[in-house]
């Protein structure tokens, strides 16, 4: 299968690493989206316009978890059937995903965009910048349908051990964005709408490169009219898996919605310092990300083939792997704080705001990079009612904590509310690894 890479065999650490640094540089030019559109505004629209599109992010963060945990229960199958040899129910796996990530991309873009402006009202979005925010956060609601195929695709592709080939197309999707960006926003003079244009256009190229890419380099993935049909059991055992991985990613954006609503009591130099900050924390994060989802590839596979000392050894590579880096990010994102936060806009009060919010995130980063493991480790045994609950920590924590910590110590506080969460996720899925409960709950 092209590029397919069985996990079965091999050193762990090398399988994972190698695995892991595709799907890095994947995530970074992922993250590359949203930073560019606040680089280029930030620069060339100003902060009020910076601030708009980071007041979107809890909202958009919502959407991309229902894509990603609906195409994660699709992956879980199609890893656990591709390590146990099955090439026929990935085949059936794959032809059912694709009916409901194309049910779920109409269903979202209709609701999403009716419910654009009641949501970031609701959100508190400042006057000043609401109109900007309704038009960026719409547009990017349009495009959720190349966005679910995108990420649909790319979750076929790592399920079966290729990292490399949506990372070349999401490089290529990435620097298109960049460029459309500029010649949105300084040629044509759109402002926050060209961003969105821009972000839209490069997601729906993205999506249909990988559709090609897939028929062509997979014929044993091809199917015809009558096989293109939804298979009952299947679809049960990607929505009991995904669901609850969607459900659960919801949760953690609404939480970051709630966290919005209580940065935004504080004005538009706060949200625009706020939105530096969490663009930083996300690039820094993404070999966090990385590790966590190749280890879950990984023991995915090798659950499929019922080779448990094996998954075990991963868990352990994947553990070192993710604190030797989180320990090296905390300490460089520490010292150049400043100079990244200039990056985008040079109002000091702003960047300092960026600045604070940098310190508390990246000293928890290790124990962030360890629930990456944690909980993609669960899902990839098809465990998934723990991953719901350790993403119930980090929503609680958020939600309450965010409030009571802006009560009692201002801006600042706000920052401390998810590493808290974060905290009580690991303690959790530790707990629930340990148990050795999750080999009952196979997919396969």
């Amino acid at each position: 299968m092209a590029l397919a890479k069985n996990m079965t065999v091999g050193t762990p650490v090398k399988t994972i690493t190698l695995f892991a640094i595709p799907l890095f540089i994947g995530n970074v030019f992922q993250q590359f989206y949203n930073m560019v559109d606040s680089v280029v505004v930030g620069n060339f629209v100003g902060s009020d316009a910076l601030a708009a599109v980071g007041s979107c992010t809890g909202a958009f963060s919502l959407l991309l978890s229902l894509i990603t945990g609906l195409t994660g229960g699709m992956s879980v199958i199609v890893a656990q059937y591709y390590g146990a040899g099955n090439q026929k129910m990935v085949k059936r796996t794959f032809i059912s995903s694709t009916i409901v990530i194309l049910g779920v991309g109409v269903g979202i873009t209709a609701v999403g965009v009716v419910l654009s402006r009641p949501l970031l009202v609701l959100l508190g979005t400042p006057d000043n910048i609401l109109e900007a925010a309704v038009t960026y956060l719409s547009i990017l609601f349009l495009g959720t349908l190349a966005n679910c195929l995108y990420n649909g695709m790319s979750s076929l592709l790592r399920a079966l051990g290729d990292s490399l080939t949506p990372l070349i197309i999401l490089v290529m999707a990435s620097l298109l964005n960049v460029v459309l960006d500029l010649w949105f926003v300084i040629g044509f003079g759109l402002g926050v709408a060209g961003v969105a244009i821009a972000t839209s256009l490069a997601q729906l190229i993205s999506a249909l490169v990988s559709i090609v890419y897939v028929f062509r380099k997979m014929p044993e993935l091809r199917f015809s009219g009558k096989e293109f049909r939804a298979e009952k059991d299947i679809v049960r055992e990607i929505v009991r898996i995904g669901f609850p991985a969607a459900l659960s990613s919801c949760g953690v954006s609404i939480s970051v919605m709630f966290m919005q609503r209580a940065v935004n009591a504080y004005g538009s130099t706060v949200m625009a310092g706020y939105t530096i900050g969490n663009r930083a924390e996300n690039i820094g994060f993404c070999l966090s990300y990385s590790i966590g989802l190749a280890v879950g590839t990984f023991c995915g596979q090798n659950i499929g083939a019922r080779e448990y000392e094996r998954v075990k050894k991963g868990m352990r590579a994947g553990c070192l792997l993710a604190l030797g880096y989180t320990l090296a990010v905390a300490a460089v994102f520490y010292l150049l704080a400043r100079p990244l936060a200039g990056i985008f806009t040079s109002e000091a009060e702003v960047i300092d705001v960026a600045i604070s919010y940098i310190y508390v995130s990246t000293a928890f980063a290790p124990v962030l990079g360890l629930v990456f493991v944690f909980q993609n480790f669960l899902r990839s045994a098809g465990d998934v009612t723990p991953t719901v609950w350790m993403s119930l920590m980090e929503i609680l924590a958020r939600s309450l904590l965010a409030f009571l910590f802006s009560w009692l110590f201002g801006y600042t506080g706000i920052w401390w509310a998810t590493p808290i969460g974060w905290t009580l996720s690991l303690a959790l899925g530790f707990f629930r690894y340990r148990t050795g409960k999750w080999k009952e709950k196979l997919a396969v």
